[in-house]
């Protein structure tokens, strides 16, 4: 049941918040489970609650691939010429989906999701135990299993476990939608944050967020979600996951630009991308459409 209103200070910032979350009583003992980065509301004046709406991370693909065009050619492009060609993509991304992203979808999962290097979580996995964690969720036959693996090998060049996700999902045919999938960014974040929590070396913040119905262990959920995702959608979520997109870039300032005219200069404030968009929800002022 809704647990109400509960206190919640922002590490990142000294302005004092409010959390939703959920109460469970076990042997008597009540256990608060906060639901981290939203809904969140000011602590004078609770005029609105911030509800997002699911933003599958098909979408978010879409434009790592497009990047993915641009920085992986050969020959490469110049290097202006790979900026303007990175910053049409977002352009183009954001004139497609801006409006659902401005609007519904959870500012907090999307900014993650498309600079992963910079959250303040870990994951507590390296490439080796992501790669154990993918091979029992999938139950690779050894002769897949092998094919997971070649990114180990020396001169492997631009092969990364990314790459071999893809290709050991493609190969195997695992039963998921030839399709994008319906994995949302949401999903992904309450995952990530539900591991990063158990992980010792994650900030003080993050380990303080637990999740109602993510009591499961870290690679059971994480599995979860790799037998729903295809191919595309595996190789980025374990790039995700080890935090490097290389060698695609995401132009951060555009994209924060295009989120809301405001939050570039909030994150020079809050370079935390939590207590960044505590402040952009609390000032209220609409994002200009592009």
């Amino acid at each position: 049941m809704l647990a109400g209103l509960l206190t919640k200070c922002s590490p990142y910032s000294k302005l004092r918040l409010w959390q939703c979350g959920t109460k469970t009583t076990t042997n008597g003992n009540e256990h608060y489970n906060l639901i981290p980065f939203g809904p969140y509301f000011w602590a004078k004046g609770l005029r609105c609650v911030f509800a997002f709406m699911p933003f599958r991370f098909a979408h978010v693909c879409d434009l790592l691939d497009r990047l993915d065009q641009v920085y992986s050619r050969y020959p490469p492009y110049l290097p202006k010429d790979a900026t303007q060609k990175s910053r049409d993509a977002v352009l183009y991304w954001f004139k497609k989906h801006g409006q659902k992203i401005r609007h519904d979808a959870n500012g907090l999962a999307l900014l993650s999701s498309l600079f992963p290097e910079r959250t303040e979580r870990v994951q507590g996995l390296d490439t080796k135990s992501l790669e154990k964690i993918v091979s029992r969720a999938l139950s690779l036959p050894s002769s897949r299993v092998t094919e997971l693996t070649r990114w180990r090998e020396p001169g492997a060049g631009g092969c990364d476990l990314g790459s071999c996700v893809e290709r050991v999902v493609n190969q195997a045919e695992i039963a998921v939608q030839p399709r994008a999938s319906g994995v949302t960014i949401e999903e992904i974040e309450q995952v990530l944050a539900a591991t990063a929590s158990q992980t010792l070396l994650s900030s003080p913040h993050a380990r303080q967020l637990t999740l109602d119905g993510t009591s499961s262990a870290p690679a059971e959920s994480l599995g979860r979600l790799y037998q729903r995702l295809p191919a595309r959608e595996s190789k980025w979520f374990t790039r995700l996951i080890l935090k490097s997109y290389s060698p695609v870039i995401v132009p951060d300032q555009l994209v924060y630009m295009l989120y809301h005219p405001f939050l570039p200069d909030l994150l020079e404030v809050e370079p935390d991308f939590s207590a960044a968009l505590f402040l952009l929800h609390g000032m209220n002022i609409p994002a200009v459409v592009h």
